[in-house]
């Protein structure tokens, strides 16, 4: 079994999906090959907070089991120089790798470029002797670096000379590939439309076009009227904008399959050039003028001037509204399922649903034995043991968990003999969330279109990485009840003397403060709802001034006692100044402040009766939950509020 890998940027660019789609239509009919395919973004230059995590994959596809590479290279140097593509590609130890569109100077590199100069000389001609147009504006890249953009600026440049015609250099705008780029550039050339002094214009990338477009229209200038446009792509754009565009297709899922078949002949030992060229061809739409604008079908010339149909999906309306419809049919199923899961066992209940609900025949999720942390601005360190913890295949409805297969990921991928014996396409997606990295799953697509699977995958290791935190606090929960345990044991120690309040055996403020944070914390840990209490005795002056301060030290030992009995053993007790009392009471809800209230009512009744005081002790009581801080400090604060309420209301009513 020959094992290739595919490294693309992003599965939602056109790019990327038509690319992918001709390397798998290609290996349908190769009985000896997998293929296996990453998502990488852009490593540490990835511009969302954690997206460079997606990189991972591209470590994992370093694995000894791949025997040669294909990526996607175009799409990369869209941000990246070429120099830092090479520096990726020579950490493949030596292995072939088929690079699309962009030459790369290393020694196993085998690029399939865009024989770009006939198509650009193509459409020049085709602009001057059909359209009759000669000032013709051009619509670069070369600001992004990109070679691509470079060597389509010196085609046309080419091209324009071989078809006798100068090129003005004030019709020279750089959109960088973007078009809100585009647009800013030609607003602040054209003010008017008097300002727009060129007939044509050829752009790098239809993309672009969008923006320059809009800058057109708000200046009064007709497409193709005014100014005729043919551009380069045929992106999903080209077909459905106003007026239908004009532009180059790279035949990109031709270049797909190109890049396919060159990966499997140089490992079947041919001696092939290490520069292959791919065919393009102009599709001449209605915004050069060679079909009117008022025709809504999907057709175009070529340069034989021949009527053609526009045969892919991405002129059929129909069709891809519908697709959208079911695909965020299936998200809404998708999210149903795994938001019914909590653990990784209840995950793996419903992994059968989940399989077929995000349109795969396989699915394996592989963890390593610790969570990584990787950081944005460090290289990815992975470890090689990893072990496979639960799979699903809906070939005979065969699913596992925890088999107990661990394996060096630098040797193989996935150790499930689909992946090992059968032939098929294997998407490679780390498991992540925030900076932890947990692993990887290594999904089989039942489709080639691979833009819907971006959401599909985000949705399943969102919910994977959910049920391994959770799981492990579940497991790790015995140490928490364990370490609570000591905490209460601390409580009562009476040992503890400077953390225990002479008079009441009570924890002082010191000791709340140090044990009653860490109670918090732990209830932070595991999501745990507990309550903060600040009490403050009612009357105790009165007391003292009445019957005389033993007296008072009496009713305060009274007032902890209804406390301790009042609270759990587990529930941290202090007295935090004269007649002020703290509680950290974990498992606690605000429902159940109303109940304490009522059972220290009681209690205070009993046990000034109990210790024949002279008088019934009473005591004002504010909470606060864990929902608005988790540092104790702010925390008492904010009950100290609430006991102010409460006093505010005993005076009220005692008026």
């Amino acid at each position: 079994m020959k094992n290739i890998a595919v490294l693309a940027s992003d599965f939602t660019v056109e790019h990327c999906q038509d690319f992918i789609k001709g390397v798998l239509e290609f290996y349908e009919n190769c009985p000896d090959v997998n293929v296996f395919i990453t998502q990488t973004l852009f490593s540490h230059d990835s511009p969302g907070i954690f997206e460079y995590q997606y990189w991972s994959g591209a470590e994992l596809l370093k694995s000894k089991q791949i025997d040669a590479y294909i990526i996607i290279s175009a799409v990369y140097c869209s941000l990246w120089n070429k120099q830092k593509l090479e520096e990726v590609v020579s950490q493949l130890d030596n292995r072939p790798v088929i690079s699309a569109s962009i030459e790369l100077d290393t020694g196993n590199c085998y690029a399939v470029v865009n024989n770009c100069n006939k198509s650009f000389d193509d459409i020049v001609k085709h602009l001057k002797e059909v359209h009759g147009c000669s000032k013709i504006a051009f619509i670069s890249a070369c600001s992004t670096g990109s070679p691509e953009a470079k060597e389509r600026y010196e085609c046309f440049l080419s091209a324009m000379k071989k078809n006798g015609l100068e090129f003005n250099e004030e019709f020279l705008f750089d959109g960088a590939f973007v078009d809100a780029e585009a647009e800013r550039v030609f607003r602040e050339k054209l003010k008017s439309k008097a300002d727009v002094k060129f007939d044509a214009i050829v752009s790098s990338s239809d993309l672009m076009v969008v923006g320059a477009n809009r800058v057109l229209d708000s200046l009064g200038v007709s497409v193709p009227e005014d100014v005729k446009i043919v551009s380069f792509d045929d992106s999903i754009y080209a077909s459905l904008s106003t007026p239908k565009l004009s532009t180059i297709n790279q035949n990109i899922v031709g270049q797909g399959a190109k890049c396919a078949e060159i990966a499997l002949r140089v490992l079947n030992g041919e001696k092939l050039e290490h520069k292959i060229f791919s065919d393009l061809f102009p599709v001449y739409r209605q915004s050069c003028g060679c079909i009117s604008k008022s025709d809504p079908s999907f057709i175009f010339k070529n340069t034989e001037g021949k009527i053609c149909q526009d045969t892919t999906l991405k002129g059929n309306i129909l069709e891809l509204y519908m697709n959208e419809i079911l695909e965020k049919h299936k998200y809404g199923s998708l999210l149903d399922l795994v938001k019914a899961a909590n653990t990784l066992k209840q995950l793996f209940f419903n992994l059968n649903f989940l399989v077929d609900v995000a349109m795969m025949e396989d699915l394996a999720i592989c963890l390593y034995d610790e969570p990584v942390f990787l950081h944005k601005h460090q290289e990815a360190d992975i470890p090689a043991k990893v072990e496979m913890i639960m799979y699903s295949t809906r070939k005979g409805d065969v699913k596992s968990y925890k088999p107990e297969i661990v394996f060096n990921r630098h040797r193989s991928l996935c150790p499930i003999n689909s992946v090992r014996e059968e032939k098929g396409a294997y998407i490679i997606y780390p498991i992540f969330s925030g900076e932890a990295n947990y692993g990887y799953l290594v999904a089989k697509p039942r489709k080639k279109t691979f833009g819907a699977y971006t959401v599909n995958l985000k949705i399943l290791i969102s919910a994977i990485s959910s049920a391994i935190e959770y799981t492990n606090n579940i497991v790790h929960n015995e140490e928490l009840t364990n370490e609570n345990h000591h905490l209460s044991e601390a409580n009562n120690d009476l040992s503890q003397q400077a953390k225990t309040d002479d008079l009441t055996h009570l924890l002082n403020r010191r000791g709340f403060m140090e044990i009653g944070q860490r109670t918090i914390d732990i209830a932070s840990e595991i999501n745990n709802s507990s309550l903060v209490f600040i009490a403050d005795m009612d009357g105790l002056k009165n007391i003292n001034d009445t019957y005389g301060h033993e007296m008072g030290d009496k009713a305060l030992k009274a007032q902890a006692e209804v406390l301790k009995r009042a609270f759990r053993v587990s529930d941290i007790i202090a007295r935090l100044s004269g007649d002020e009392f703290g509680i950290v009471a974990s498992s606690m809800t605000m429902q159940q402040v109303d109940v304490i209230r009522a059972k220290i009512k009681r209690l205070n009744a009993v046990v000034s009766k109990e210790m024949e005081l002279p008088f019934e002790i009473s005591i004002s009581l504010g909470a606060v939950d864990l929902s608005s801080s988790s540092i104790l400090t702010k925390l008492l604060t904010e009950a100290d509020k609430s006991l102010y309420e409460e006093k505010r209301k005993k005076h009220s009513a005692a008026v």
